[in-house]
């Protein structure tokens, strides 16, 4: 008898703890590594079938890519773009996926420019984010173009180039997954799932290091070296600890996970971000206050130092999502009317 491409969900396991051990993607709440490589990617096929079925095997090439590699610390996603998630599933889609938003004012904006896919690998191994890569790409084949690939890296102690540690404040164990990855009363159909918001910024390090020290951890609003909180006493004026402080307007916390790695070369370099949540609309206000003035007329100042030349947004689907989804519906119903005359004849 044919098998049957079922959309049943399978039941989901409990922790200890009381939360929901989902099947994400490695890479989404991995902890931090020495190398990544991140790919966007453009779809030059019309076949979703074979889109579909290419994107429901990745998980598992990145998990033998582990196993052969085990010192390494291997771990990866394939992430769908906000504009071509319709395209490749049109009968489900994440409740709040949305383009990234638009974030324009004075000298600062950050232009949205859409890829269809994102696939990133981390590990602490160059050669082998270099193998996975390439193995990945040899089974995407040629229904896919790499628009552009970056490759990023562990600076320091865990820094940005700016000599700052990076989100000093990011959730830590468990509670990377629990403001990461939907579970199942927010979106049962996606949970395991994370909402995904990319910047490449690319920095001005020259007119940074003019300012000194002193200067610069006035402008960020914490120590160079331990990467806490100044006391406000000590604070002339609006901060970037202050504008990305992870707190709505609300007071309520914002979930938000960032993945983030420098880049670059002795000519340009910046920093990649990767903010992951599963309530991507508080993410977006979290964004709004950094790029937009207050009624104070504050934004964020890093922002003068600072730009986004690439933003996008996606949303990674967890592991049993795209096998879930591996074949389009309308197979699946072939398949099922196929079970029903099989059935009939027997």
């Amino acid at each position: 008898m044919p098998a049957v491409h079922s959309n049943v969900k399978e039941p989901t396991k409990k922790h200890k703890t009381g939360l929901t051990l989902l099947k994400a993607q490695s890479g989404v709440c991995a902890e931090p590594n020495l190398h990544g490589l991140t790919l966007f990617c453009n779809v030059m096929t019309d076949d979703v079938d074979a889109v579909r079925g290419k994107l429901a095997r990745i998980p598992d090439i990145i998990k033998e890519l582990d196993d052969r590699f085990s010192e390494s610390m291997l771990n990866g996603f394939i992430a769908i773009g906000a504009d071509y998630w319709d395209v490749v599933y049109p009968e489900k889609k994440p409740l709040h996926l949305r383009r990234f938003p638009d974030l324009a004012q004075g000298d600062r904006d950050a232009p949205r420019q859409p890829f269809d896919l994102l696939l990133q690998v981390r590990s602490d191994r160059f050669d082998a984010n270099y193998l996975a890569g390439r193995t990945l790409l040899e089974w995407l084949g040629y229904d896919v173009e790499v628009v552009e690939q970056l490759r990023t890296f562990r600076y320091l102690d865990g820094r940005d180039l700016t000599g700052f540690i990076d989100a000093p404040d990011n959730p830590r164990g468990l509670r990377k997954r629990s403001v990461a990855l939907l579970d199942e009363p927010m979106d049962s159909e996606f949970a395991g799932g994370s909402y995904l918001f990319l910047q490449k910024f690319r920095h001005d390090l020259r007119h940074w290091d003019h300012l000194g020290s002193d200067k610069q951890q006035q402008l960020m609003g914490r120590d160079k070296v331990s990467g806490e909180r100044m006391s406000e006493a000590e604070i002339e004026g609006v901060t970037h600890a202050i504008k990305t402080r992870l707190v709505g307007a609300d007071e309520q916390p914002i979930p938000l996970l960032r993945q983030n790695m420098p880049w670059g070369d002795l000519r340009e370099q910046g920093l990649l971000g990767l903010y992951f949540s599963n309530q991507p609309k508080a993410v977006t206000e979290w964004l709004k206050s950094r790029y937009l003035e207050d009624e104070q007329g504050h934004y964020d100042p890093l922002l003068d130092f600072t730009q986004a030349v690439t933003n996008a947004s996606f949303f990674v689907p967890s592991t049993d999502f795209l096998k879930r989804y591996r074949y389009a519906v309308q197979r699946d119903l072939l398949n099922e009317t196929v079970d029903q005359v099989s059935d009939t004849t027997e």
